[in-house]
């Protein structure tokens, strides 16, 4: 269970950073090396990942709220910037994996020393089990000429309408434009909110691994820390004012549940009454009716085959926060 309190001056719900703040100077060679301090290099980082997943969850929204009244014009230009947060949250996601390591690293005289370390080793395959999905997304696009597309479905439940957003990766099979085959292996769309929550679980696991990692290696000072993350919390905010929904991926929340605590002064700011958020749940017990639907390519000139497709599943989530 993650836990995140809904204030920016509450306590991080990030493990590492208590431990970092514990964490002393001594044997430490990240100076030496040209690098921040332990605790600086994973503040930028953190700060990174979550601008760049708060600016993507507020063009979301937009999306989400106002799909019937932009122009084409208009809305294709928010799409294309939902496209470019969803890259650079991925990228920024992937290069915390390297900042993770950097810190690691700066633990031990040489890499030999920090390669026999039982605690590295433990915080290398936690963190590879952590970031399958982001290293292979970033990759892909990276190396394999992909791009991200988005894909969008027309709903109706009960007397609410609106739409629901995915996302894939673009690849070609045979000549022919469509999702990348080795990604979309399973199924060809992946629901948008539901990578924010993916990259979001990502950090708190990945917390929680250089959290062990730290009280085995570092040298700590006894006693009680506060550390906040003000943009973690946004991050989180800005991510629950979106539907939950799958186009078939497992969400995060079935393994890893996230509550949220939160005064009823507070409650403003996860209210965005949009259907299938937290405040306004999804009422499944009307069948929904199914609009228009469709994915965007990106023509080349030269290519005329284009793979066009529907989700095989589509699953509407309820979350309640305790």
């Amino acid at each position: 269970m993650i836990r995140v309190m809904i204030d920016p001056d509450a306590q991080s719900s990030l493990p590492a950073h208590i431990s970092l703040m514990r964490t002393t100077d001594q044997g430490c060679t990240h100076h030496a090396n040209g690098l921040r301090s332990p605790l600086g290099i994973y503040n930028v980082s953190i700060s990174r990942i979550c601008d760049k997943l708060t600016r993507l969850c507020r063009r979301l929204e937009i999306c989400f709220q106002k799909s019937h009244s932009l122009t084409e014009h208009e809305y294709n230009d928010v799409k294309q910037e939902v496209i470019d947060y969803i890259e650079l949250s991925l990228y920024a996601a992937a290069e915390h994996v390297d900042d993770l390591e950097s810190i690691a690293t700066g633990f031990f005289k040489n890499n030999i020393l920090r390669d026999k370390n039982s605690a590295f080793k433990t915080l290398q395959k936690e963190i590879k089990k952590n970031k399958r999905l982001i290293s292979t997304a970033a990759n892909t696009i990276k190396h394999a000429q992909s791009r991200i597309r988005i894909f969008s479905t027309e709903f109706s439940l009960g007397d609410d309408r609106g739409f629901l957003h995915g996302y894939f990766f673009e690849g070609v099979e045979n000549g022919e434009v469509g999702p990348h085959r080795l990604i979309h292996e399973k199924q060809n769309v992946f629901s948008i909110t539901t990578l924010v929550w993916e990259i979001i679980v990502f950090l708190v696991k990945s917390s929680n691994a250089l959290s062990s990692f730290l009280e085995e290696v570092g040298h700590q000072i006894v006693g009680p820390m506060r550390a906040e993350s003000a943009q973690f919390v946004a991050a989180v905010v800005a991510a629950s004012r979106l539907p939950l929904y799958t186009f078939g991926e497992v969400h995060p929340f079935s393994t890893t549940p996230l509550s949220l605590i939160f005064s009823e002064e507070q409650r403003h700011l996860i209210e965005s009454n949009l259907y299938g958020t937290i405040q306004k749940e999804w009422q499944v017990e009307n069948n929904p009716i199914w609009g228009r639907a469709g994915g965007a390519y990106e023509g080349d000139g030269v290519t005329v085959k284009f793979k066009f497709f529907w989700p095989e599943t589509i699953a509407f989530i309820k979350w309640t926060p305790n």
